[in-house]
C-alpha cells in the first residue's frame, strides 16, 4: 500500500512536532547510508546557520523511539553545533513498519547522492524480493554485503545485481540467482574470503561465464583451476586489466575471458567456446 492510502485509511498519521535532536536516533537498517562526518565538519567549519535546517523527517515508533528517515546528518549537524537540546520543527510520521520506513529513506535522503550499496540495504529492509534474494545468497555463502571493503564484505552490489538478473552482454542461459550462487561458490572455494574475490570486476566477470554456459561449466574443474591461479584473485585481475589495455573491453569481461581460457587449458572435452 503506498503511503498516501495508509495516511487515507488512517493507519499511519502525519504531524508538524517540534523536536531535538537529542530526541531522535538512527536505525541502520532503514536509513543505512551512515552520517556524513566530512559533510557535517565542513558546514561547522563554514558557520552554523538554524535557518537552513528545513524539516527534517521522523518516524515515531509503537516504543516511543524516534527514527530519522531523513535529516540524520542535519541532525548531527545541530549536535556538533551545541545544537542537540534546541527544538526544530520535524515531519513525524507514526504507525510505519520498519519496511515502509526504509521505502521513505529511498525516497528521502538530506538530498545528497546515497551510494548503491545504502539503497540496496534499504531495499532489503523494505522488503525488495530481488534485493532480500541476493542478500540471501550473499549470506549463504558467509559473506554479508557491507558498505567496507574487507574481511567478508562485499561492496560490489551492482555486480550482484548485474548477475542475478542476466549480465546484458550474455545469453543469460541460467534461471536468476543460480548464476549468482555458482559465482559465489567459486570464489570461496577457491579463494577463501579474501578481499579481491569479492572485487566487483572478479564477481561479476565469473558471473558472466556462468549466465553465458549455464550448467556445462563443471564447478569442480573451475574452482581446482582458479585455486591454482598464480597470485589467485589480485593476478586474475591484474592480467584482465593488462588485457583490457591492448584488447579492449570492460575489465569485467577480460576477467570472463581469462576464466575461459584457465577452465579450457589442458581439456579435450567439454571445452567451452572462446569468450570472444
Amino acid at each position: 500500500m503506498v503511503l498516501a492510502d495508509l495516511i487515507a485509511s488512517g493507519s499511519v498519521t502525519v504531524s508538524i512536532e517540534w523536536l531535538t535532536a537529542n530526541q531522535i536516533t538512527s536505525d541502520r537498517r532503514v536509513n543505512t547510508r551512515p552520517v556524513d562526518s566530512a559533510w557535517v565538519a565542513r558546514k561547522l567549519k563554514e558557520g552554523f546557520d538554524p535557518n537552513l535546517l528545513g524539516v527534517p523527517m521522523v518516524s515515531r515508533r509503537a516504543d516511543g523511539t524516534q527514527v530519522w528517515l531523513d535529516g540524520q546528518n542535519r541532525g548531527s549537524l545541530m549536535q556538533g553545533a551545541g545544537w542537540g537540546a534546541q527544538k526544530i520543527q520535524c515531519r513525524v510520521f507514526t504507525g510505519l513498519t520498519p519496511a515502509q520506513e526504509a521505502e521513505l529513506f529511498l525516497g528521502h535522503n538530506d538530498n545528497r547522492q546515497v551510494k548503491v550499496v545504502y539503497k540496496f540495504l534499504a531495499r532489503v529492509t523494505s522488503g525488495d524480493e530481488d534485493a532480500a534474494a541476493i542478500n540471501a545468497i550473499v549470506q549463504s555463502f558467509g559473506w554479508r554485503i557491507n558498505d567496507q571493503a574487507g574481511g567478508k564484505n562485499i561492496t560490489a552490489v551492482k555486480s550482484l545485481e548485474r548477475i542475478f538478473h542476466g549480465d546484458r552482454n550474455t545469453d543469460d542461459t541460467m534461471a536468476p540467482g543460480r548464476a549468482l550462487q555458482r559465482t559465489l561458490r567459486v570464489v570461496t572455494e577457491a579463494w577463501g574470503y579474501k578481499s579481491e574475490a569479492a572485487n566487483g570486476d572478479v564477481i561479476l566477470g565469473i558471473g558472466s561465464v556462468f549466465n553465458r554456459f549455464g550448467d556445462i561449466v563443471d564447478l569442480a574443474v573451475l574452482i581446482k583451476k582458479l585455486a591454482e591461479f598464480p597470485a589467485g584473485p589480485s593476478g586474475l585481475l591484474g592480467k584482465a586489466r593488462g588485457m583490457r589495455q591492448y584488447q579492449g573491453g570492460t575489465v569485467a569481461h577480460c576477467v570472463a575471458e581469462t576464466v575461459v581460457t584457465v577452465y579450457n587449458a589442458r581439456r579435450r572435452t567439454n571445452v567451452l567456446p572462446d569468450w570472444r
